[in-house]
C-alpha cells in the first residue's frame, strides 16, 4: 500500500514539476515521514486529559444554563407581548359602545338581511344592472327590435352614466 501511495505522490508532483524535481520532491516527503517515524510525538500524561476534560463538562453545563435562562427569557417576553396586544382587542362587555368606524354605516343596514334594498343608492344601482343584464340577454338572443349597434350604443351610455353616478355618491 505505501509503495502505492508513493506511486500516486510522483504521479501527482509530476503535473505541477518536471520529473526532476518531482522525484526530488518525493524523496524529500519520504525523508520527512521517516525522520516523523523515528521521533514520535510524546502522548499526552493522563493528569491533563483529565483536566482538559472536567473544563469541557464545566463549560458545556455553563453554556446549557445560559441556554435554558434565555429560552425561558424569551418565552416570558413572549406571553408579554402577547397579553398586551390580546388586551385591548380581548372579549367585550356588553357595556361598550360598538367600533367608532362603524357610525357612519346605518344600523338599519347592518342589521338587515337584504343590504340592497336597505340602502336607496344599492337598490338603485342592483336595479340598473339588472336592466343592463336584461338588454344583454335581449341582445345576445335577437329579441330586440332596434338595430345591434343602437342597442350597444344605449347599453354603453346607461353604463357611463352608472359609473358617473357611482363616483358622485
Amino acid at each position: 500500500m505505501k509503495d502505492r501511495a508513493h506511486e500516486n505522490l510522483v504521479e501527482l508532483l509530476r503535473r505541477f514539476m518536471d520529473e526532476p524535481a518531482a522525484r526530488e520532491a518525493q524523496a524529500d516527503i519520504q525523508a520527512g515521514e521517516q525522520w516523523l517515524a523515528t521521533y514520535p510525538a510524546p502522548a499526552p500524561r493522563s493528569q491533563v486529559i483529565t483536566a482538559i476534560h472536567a473544563q469541557m463538562i464545566l463549560s458545556a453545563r455553563r453554556r446549557h444554563r445560559i441556554v435554558r435562562l434565555a429560552h425561558g427569557s424569551l418565552a416570558a417576553a413572549a406571553a408579554i407581548v402577547i397579553l398586551a396586544l390580546i388586551g385591548p382587542f380581548g372579549p367585550r362587555s356588553a357595556s361598550r359602545s360598538p367600533s367608532p368606524y362603524m357610525a357612519f354605516i346605518p344600523t338599519a343596514l347592518w342589521e338587515s338581511d337584504d343590504i340592497t334594498t336597505a340602502d336607496l343608492d344599492l337598490a338603485y344601482f342592483s336595479s340598473e344592472i339588472r336592466q343592463i343584464e336584461a338588454q344583454m340577454l335581449a341582445l345576445e338572443t335577437g329579441e330586440n327590435e332596434t338595430s345591434e349597434g343602437d342597442a350597444s350604443d344605449e347599453i354603453e351610455l346607461e353604463l357611463l352614466a352608472i359609473q358617473a353616478e357611482v363616483w358622485k355618491g
